[in-house]
């Protein structure tokens, strides 16, 4: 009954975006103000404001941080591998292996261990949501650096254009400057006023639920057909192997139940939906990319159902 409580919210706000959008009651446009407004400003907000004003713990959050970034490169390496079995064309490579690997942890990972945190005392639900914020901090501009490498590799060199546009995708990236901004505020300025706190907070409450509507006003443009093998083998890696690859490093870091069940949770996660653009964006195979997006985020219900019956 607990996982129902805490994932069911989750899914049920996405098929509310795809409801709406399914019957026109949000139009593209507003669907796409809508995803701007979270991006740009939401998330950024509540971002933000957790790594200000937060007290860390630098240790814990390190080794979780491992955590994730051990079972990510692993998934890298298993993307590349499965590509090369199936002898997918360039083109496909990247978006298959960034499928495989990107989860979508600020806009599903974030809003389900917020849900999950619920059952906690408050001191320990904001212990565990400091921690998980500074690992958002630590892993989204790794996400977009390899992104853009592994979408690139193949089909371009490393030159100092490709080096500027993957500086340019990192450093413009608002998730990461307002991470960036969060951790130089408490250094060199006052602590934050009332009134900052109180509006950043308002700000930061909308953005959650708001993403996961965008999340399912996005699924409703996205077709699978054609792509269904691969888009299916991306998504078995994203949601079944890169989990028990967290729970391998977990092991091994020694990390903590609080924290395991963290770092399980963001790997469990579906294929990021930014993944799309950015394949689009870079001149990857976009269709591969949206197949996988959808597939994930379907299946995502069991994965993250299972990870959280463990705790």
């Amino acid at each position: 009954m607990e996982v129902i409580n805490i994932l069911l919210p989750v899914f049920i706000i996405i098929a509310l975006g795809t409801i709406l959008r399914r019957t026109n009651f949000m139009s593209q446009e507003v669907a796409l103000g809508l995803n701007r407004l979270v991006f740009w400003v939401g998330l950024p907000s509540l971002l933000f404001y957790e790594v200000a004003t937060a007290k860390y713990d630098y240790h814990l959050a390190g080794k979780t941080f491992l955590v994730v970034l051990s079972a990510t490169i692993f998934c890298i390496i298993v993307g590349y591998i499965t590509a090369y079995f199936f002898r997918m064309p360039v083109r496909s490579v990247g978006a298959f292996v960034q499928g495989a690997f990107r989860g979508n942890l600020y806009y599903v990972g974030l809003a389900v261990l917020v849900f999950s945190f619920a059952s906690e005392t408050p001191e320990n639900a904001a212990r565990l949501q400091n921690i998980a914020v500074l690992v958002l901090a630590l892993i989204i501009p790794i996400y977009n650096m390899a992104a853009v490498i592994i979408l690139l590799s193949g089909r371009h060199k490393l030159d100092r254009y490709i080096l500027f546009k993957l500086a340019k995708q990192v450093m413009t990236n608002p998730l990461f400057i307002a991470c960036l901004a969060g951790l130089i505020y408490p250094v060199i300025f006052p602590p934050m006023p009332e009134y900052v706190s109180r509006a950043l907070t308002s700000i930061g409450q909308i953005s959650l639920p708001l993403a996961l509507v965008t999340i399912g006003t996005a699924l409703v443009d996205i077709r699978i057909s054609g792509y269904v093998n691969w888009a299916f083998t991306a998504s078995g890696i994203k949601i079944v192997i890169a989990p028990l690859a967290g729970l391998l490093a977990a092991y091994l870091f020694s990390l903590g139940a609080d924290e395991t069940r963290m770092a399980l949770v963001f790997m469990a996660c579906p294929t990021a939906a930014v993944s799309y653009v950015m394949t689009e964006q870079l001149g990857g195979d976009e269709k591969l990319s949206a197949a996988i997006v959808a597939l994930s985020t379907i299946l995502s219900i069991l994965s993250l159902s299972a990870v959280l019956a463990l705790f």
